[in-house]
């Protein structure tokens, strides 16, 4: 470590913990099940008396009892024989008996049976209760009576089930009768007249059905005759696809227009400059054709042909003739090249001029372009309102002709039954019945539902219970803090079948346990996330007072040792020191004796004969804890730093002193042990987010003391682990 402890190597963010999110309280329901099995066990032998307890209390004080009736519904018949099973109407039977159900729980058979004079001999225990000053009350029986009759149709055949539930089984059966004959006496009193009138209103809602289909068709074809079109999809319309070649023709002509703008803007811009015009090769090439040009460039080369000719005749260039031909060929080039330019320049101002009335041209064209497409627009919306007229109409149509399909099909059916009363269709299969047994309550219903409720009740105060516990119970409530680094977890030392004397040296006295296990996969981690940085002091930080942090650094301690590494402890616990009693030396000369300067590191460090080095706290009266945090203290760190691979520091727990923050300044990392079903989440963050913000790196939690009964399955991995190194097995390091 260096003399000087306020730099150490650059850390990365600290990585999450598994299922650190944050997100909230999160439980493995197998594990709930396995920590209260018992209780769940319970809770299910008490549901099923809960359930035996309220069967007999409602079969006391509110039983049901259910008399039934089944009526059997016949298929229409003629006046020869019965339709064969073949030929029945299906769709027939169904309204039918739909009906008839509808009328078993109608007004008129519920207003029937409260008239009949024999409901109260029928009845009594049910018509009684609804006597106020000797009368009967209709209007509160009308309303019990509504709920107690049920009817429905039996699926998959032609019976239909009346019943009645009430509370004396005499009532049930005898209110069952008097639904099923006043029933039978409302069907048999239907007459043909009802048929009759029936039949006159479905024909005369026919003829309304005829006039008004008649009526839309008639309007439809006028509206289609007077505005002379062929279609009424608008989107296929010769509007539509004009307006579209009208539109597609004013695009294309404003996209002229606007190239035709940008030439006319260059020619003009050059026409307007003090510089010479620059031609383009299009022009210069029209130029070059023009038939002057043409005679002026080949007498041109006439007149270099007789130069040339001269020339090999010896004239030489003083000869007058010579002179004359070359004055001619001079004057010739100066008229081509002043042609030329008069040309070009005719030209150009020809070439705008056209461009110009291009541009009048194609505007008239687009101003006649947009008065058509307003007369095809006009005309357009005109055939979309047709269109959407002729639509609705259309629609009322397929509506009248819908309505007339079915009061036909009404009327067809009256036609078919009007030669077989309703009556006569209906027989009484089973009559109604005194029960036996209460429909209400069963016990084969009741115990299950008890079961069902109780378990449900305990199981939901189990989960809000374990949600609302902030008790910190094994590495998985670690978890649950957001970034927040697991180191492992010790198991509870009555959880190890191995006895241990004592707790702080368990990893020497018990090499092959389960606890030593547990420590050699903790010097695993810490070995490797304090090689990764070079660090080499380490300050374990208790939570709370039995946290177990001392036996933790002790065991620590040992392990690593144990790897032929040069380790050194130090009680920096000037409130409670330990370690010099856990390991029967000397409480000094020791850290305190160091500090106050009485001695130095080398006479204050004891040497254990298995290999580990110790520094106590020193004399009583020496122990200031104000000296943890003076320079003092970051020297002997040092000092320390420098001969041995790995200085753990042992301190008071972290709630009830500040020493670890102060020494967490001094240090290279830190690690906070936690004491399973004593610290709470919320003081782990806290005392995390304190640790990280030091100087010193924070490796993690460690969670001490977990116990198989916090769930899971660490008991039988304990059992396990536990055997095989019990059986014979070498001393491990």
């Amino acid at each position: 470590m260096s003399s000087t402890p306020n730099t150490r190597p650059p850390m990365g963010p600290p990585r999450s913990a598994p299922g650190g999110s944050g997100n909230g309280p999160t439980f493995d329901p197998l594990k709930l099940l396995q920590k209260y099995k018992f209780l769940l066990v319970g809770a299910v032998v008490l549901g099923a008396v809960v359930g035996v307890v309220a069967h007999f209390f409602l079969l006391t004080f509110f039983p049901k009892f259910r008399s039934s009736v089944l009526f059997e519904c016949s298929p229409v018949q003629n006046e020869i024989a019965t339709i064969g099973s073949d030929q029945i109407d299906e769709d027939e039977m169904a309204r039918f008996i739909g009906t008839q159900v509808e009328t078993i729980k109608g007004e008129t058979v519920r207003r029937a049976v409260l008239d009949d004079g024999r409901l109260a001999a029928e009845a009594p225990g049910w018509y009684n209760k609804y006597i106020e000053n000797g009368r009967f009350d209709v209007v509160e029986a009308y309303e019990d009576i509504e709920k107690v009759i049920k009817a429905n149709a039996i699926p998959n055949s032609y019976l239909i089930e009346l019943s009645v539930s009430v509370g004396d089984r005499e009532d049930a059966a005898g209110l069952a009768r008097l639904v099923q004959e006043n029933y039978i006496r409302t069907v048999s009193s239907g007459t043909s007249s009802t048929v009759t009138q029936r039949k006159e209103q479905i024909r005369k809602a026919i003829s309304d059905a005829k006039d008004a289909i008649v009526e839309l068709t008639d309007r439809k074809n006028r509206l289609l005759e007077h505005q002379d079109i062929d279609t009424i999809d608008v989107k296929d319309s010769a509007e539509a696809e004009a307006l579209y070649l009208v539109n597609a023709q004013i695009i294309g002509l404003q996209q002229q227009i606007e190239a035709y703008r940008v030439i006319l803007q260059g020619d003009e811009e050059q026409l307007q400059k003090d510089t010479p015009i620059v031609y383009d090769s299009t022009l210069r090439d029209r130029v070059e054709q023009d038939p002057l040009i043409l005679t002026l460039k080949q007498r041109v080369i006439d007149f270099e042909s007789s130069l040339i000719s001269l020339e090999q005749a010896g004239i030489g260039r003083e000869h007058r003739s010579y002179k004359q031909a070359l004055q001619s060929l001079d004057a010739t080039k100066r008229q081509l090249e002043t042609t030329r330019e008069q040309k070009l320049l005719e030209a150009f101002e020809s070439r705008i001029g056209a461009t110009r009335m291009a541009l009048s041209q194609f505007q008239a064209q687009i101003e006649d372009l947009v008065s058509q497409r307003e007369d095809l627009a006009a005309r357009l919306n005109t055939l979309t309102r047709l269109s959407e007229e002729i639509t609705e109409i259309n629609r009322q149509l397929d509506s009248a002709l819908e309505l007339k399909g079915e009061h036909e099909s009404n009327l067809a059916t009256i036609n078919q039954n009007s030669g077989l009363d309703t009556a006569s269709r209906i027989m009484v299969r089973k009559g109604a019945n005194v029960p036996d047994r209460p429909s209400f309550p069963v016990l084969i219903i009741m115990v299950p539902l008890g079961v069902i409720f109780t378990t449900g009740l305990v199981g939901g105060v189990l989960v809000v219970f374990e949600m609302l516990d902030q008790r910190v119970k094994s590495p998985a409530d670690i978890a649950l803090i957001p970034r927040t680094p697991i180191l492992g977890l010790i198991p509870d030392a009555e959880e190890d079948p191995a006895k241990h004397e004592s707790l702080a040296t368990v990893f020497s006295d018990s090499p092959n346990s389960v606890l030593a296990e547990h420590y050699r996969q903790l010097r695993t981690k810490i070995s490797k996330k304090m090689g990764e940085h070079g660090h080499t002091t380490l300050l374990v930080v208790g939570a709370m007072p039995g946290s177990g942090a001392t036996s933790v650094t002790t065991n620590l301690a040992l392990a690593c040792a144990a790897t032929s590494k040069k380790v050194l402890v130090i009680d920096t616990n000037f409130r409670r020191a330990r370690i010099h009693t856990e390991f029967g030396i000397q409480d000094h000369p020791g850290l305190a004796e160091v500090l106050a300067g009485e001695s130095h590191c080398v006479d204050a460090i004891q040497s254990l004969s298995n290999g580990l080095d110790i520094m106590p706290a020193g004399s009583r009266n020496l122990r200031v804890v104000e000296r943890l945090g003076n320079e003092h203290m970051g020297q002997v760190l040092a000092e320390v730093s420098a001969k041995y691979d790995l200085v753990l520091l042992d301190v008071a727990p972290a709630i009830v002193a500040g020493d670890a923050s102060t020494l967490a300044a001094q240090v290279d990392a830190t690690l906070l042990v936690a004491r399973a079903m004593q610290e709470k989440r919320g003081q782990v963050a806290r005392l995390k987010n304190e640790l990280s913000d030091t100087r010193a790196e924070f490796l993690g939690v460690l969670v001490n003391g977990v116990r198989s009964s916090a769930g899971g399955y660490m008991r039988k991995n304990i059992r396990t682990s536990h055997k095989y190194h019990a059986e014979d097995a070498p001393q491990a390091i």
